[in-house]
């Protein structure tokens, strides 16, 4: 029993000291390396286009124009008024 308790107590020592020692440079590592990640990922594609400059990349086919364009007028609602006597 003394010896499992001593083996905890050294244990639980080493494990303090890595915490405070290693643990902030291996985080530091780690934060590092996903913002490298990060950096590249949000990198424009094309190094040739300016900053503020705006690009189409894609340009839908036009319709028609021989009639109105009903597609987004939204949807009919048929009533009837009612009169209040």
């Amino acid at each position: 029993m003394l010896e499992f308790i001593l083996w905890f107590i050294l244990i639980f020592i080493l494990f303090r000291i890595f915490a405070k020692f290693l643990l902030p440079y291996i985080i530091k590592y780690y934060l590092k390396k996903f913002q490298q990640k990060f950096n590249q990922s949000t990198q424009t594609k094309d190094p040739n286009r300016k900053e503020g400059e705006t690009h189409v990349e894609f340009v839908p086919k036009s319709k028609s124009k021989k009639g109105k364009n009903t597609e987004n007028l939204g949807e009919y609602i048929d009533y009837e008024e009612l009169d209040n006597k």
